[in-house]
């Protein structure tokens, strides 16, 4: 993924990826269990007609839901530069979401044998009064450890040119 927000002078980018994968698991999913209805369907409706429209209305939201998640999948990406950890959601949106380093409390990985089998899971960000879930990152203790990483070095910059 190409980082897609202006950096501020001396920011570099450290690391930038799009959410994993397997969140596009449900939609394929759905898509699969619609195209299955839809053939049942085509059964049901030589014994009833009345139900010969109800499966190709099925296929196209089924397809419409699956195009707008991947789409949302295409556009939602993850960040970390040396000030910032950065969340982009949209493409409408003019600016990504922003975490400055200075604010954030603590950035937790995932615990546990799935995710690290997957390579997905969710990241938690926490910052005064609020946290953001960075839902299925790709390698998630890695995003983690490099943003405590980041956010040490940042603070101990400051602290060094005494801000």
């Amino acid at each position: 993924m190409r980082y897609r927000a202006p950096l501020e002078p001396g920011e570099e980018v450290v690391t930038c990826n799009r959410a994993h994968p397997t969140r596009l698991l449900r939609p394929a999913l759905t898509l699969l269990g619609a195209i299955f209805l839809a053939s049942v369907l085509q059964v049901v409706a030589g014994v009833y007609p009345a139900w010969s429209p109800v499966g190709p209305i099925l296929l196209v939201a089924a397809v419409i839901y699956a195009v707008v998640r991947m789409c949302r999948w295409l556009v939602t990406g993850y960040a970390l530069t040396t000030r910032r950890i950065v969340i982009f959601r949209s493409l409408r949106a003019r600016r990504p979401l922003a975490l400055p380093l200075e604010q954030v409390l603590g950035v937790v990985g995932p615990r546990g044998v799935v995710h690290r089998v997957l390579g997905s899971g969710t990241v938690r960000v926490a910052l005064p009064g609020q946290a953001f879930d960075l839902t299925h990152q790709k390698e998630p203790a890695r995003f983690a450890r490099l943003c405590e990483q980041q956010r040490a070095e940042f603070i101990g910059r400051r602290r060094r040119s005494g801000v």
